[in-house]
């Protein structure tokens, strides 16, 4: 089989599990070969060393991450992460002291890895400006503020029957795992590797009841036609766009 091109993959760094949710969404409506690789509880650092680290891919590699890391210490990008991008994109502007918003203007031939951070602060601030709130109020929120506008719209999301039988089915999954999981905490000697993965279960079964109302709400919300309205007043938009090919 012949190896995929720029023209038809792309590979995408990305951290939160809403980042990722929102990327599969794209790729729905995508013309390219999606090829996503989660960072979980990573850094800005580590999610954009990862994505130098696969730059030399023959694909465009792109690397998805909240604005807030650039406040949170221990999280935000390293000198030494900056000065391997600067070399990556061969570059002589300077990175170091840029806003994280603003690093990828700087990679002015669009080499890998490409930057689009999400803000402000967060995946929850790029969504509601998509929806249409302006960037001034949201920079006068803080990022829980903004998870909980976004919460606050999935409360209202309605669920079709098909949703709603993927959440009763894992809300049964839940409910046979927490069982499980009570049982064992009864037993002696207690079994701590099947505790932990148990609990891993149940949390994956409440991530996956999460996914379904954060996929219904952004098909109802913000339909494709929505959002590409939206893709020239929002450029960290535009550049998710065309790399879905859309």
């Amino acid at each position: 089989m012949a190896a995929k091109t720029r023209k038809d993959s792309i590979y995408v760094i990305y951290e939160g599990y809403r980042d990722g949710y929102f990327l599969e969404y794209l790729a729905g409506y995508g013309k390219v070969s999606f090829n996503p690789q989660h960072c979980n509880g990573g850094s800005a650092n580590n999610i954009v060393t990862t994505g130098i680290k696969h730059s030399y891919r023959d694909v465009n590699v792109y690397v998805f991450f909240d604005e807030d890391f650039e406040s949170k210490p221990g999280f935000s990008i390293s000198d030494e992460a900056l000065e391997g991008l600067k070399k990556a994109w061969n570059t002589t502007n300077t990175l170091k002291g840029c806003a994280y918003r603003d690093l990828q203007t700087l990679n002015e031939a669009s080499r890998n890895p490409i930057l689009i951070v999400s803000y402000p602060h967060s995946i929850e601030g790029l969504l509601l400006r998509i929806l249409g709130t302006s960037i001034p109020d949201l920079e006068a929120k803080t990022t829980k503020m903004l998870k909980n506008m976004i919460d606050g719209h999935l409360g209202n999301t309605p669920l079709n029957n098909e949703d709603e039988e993927k959440i009763l089915g894992y809300d049964k999954k839940i409910a046979k795992y927490a069982n499980e999981l009570a049982n064992l905490h009864q037993s002696e000697p207690l079994n701590g590797k099947h505790c932990l993965f148990l609990e891993s279960k149940i949390e994956d079964c409440r991530r996956s009841k999460n996914k379904v109302v954060f996929m219904r709400f952004l098909s109802n919300k913000l339909p494709l036609p929505a959002i590409a309205a939206k893709r020239f007043d929002i450029h960290e938009l535009d550049i998710l766009l065309k790399a879905f090919g859309l």
